[in-house]
């Protein structure tokens, strides 16, 4: 397993998360069990070239971002605490 996924694996400590391993994070667009997804928390951060507005999910032991969108339209198929949220330290 390459380096760069074990630092991903332990970025999110203390409900935040430098923004250099946000960027690094892949995005979770197609999972065959969206109910074995651990919600860790929701994103709002904005820099030049993106926004995040969505939240982080661990799904087989690697964390992946899931956009607002794909949260609202999993609503009704999983439960997850929305409430949490993660702050993003800049670098």
């Amino acid at each position: 397993m390459p380096k760069w996924q074990d630092v991903l694996r332990n970025s999110v400590s203390n409900e935040a998360i430098r923004a250099s391993n946000l960027r690094r994070i892949p995005q979770l667009k197609a999972c065959p069990f969206w109910d074995r997804a651990v919600f860790l928390g929701r994103i709002s951060h904005k820099v030049k070239v993106a926004n995040y507005d969505g939240g982080l999910v661990k799904y087989d032991g690697r964390i992946y971002y899931v956009n607002r969108s794909q949260i609202e339209a999993l609503q009704s198929f999983v439960h997850w605490d929305l409430k949490k949220t993660i702050a993003v330290m800049d670098d």
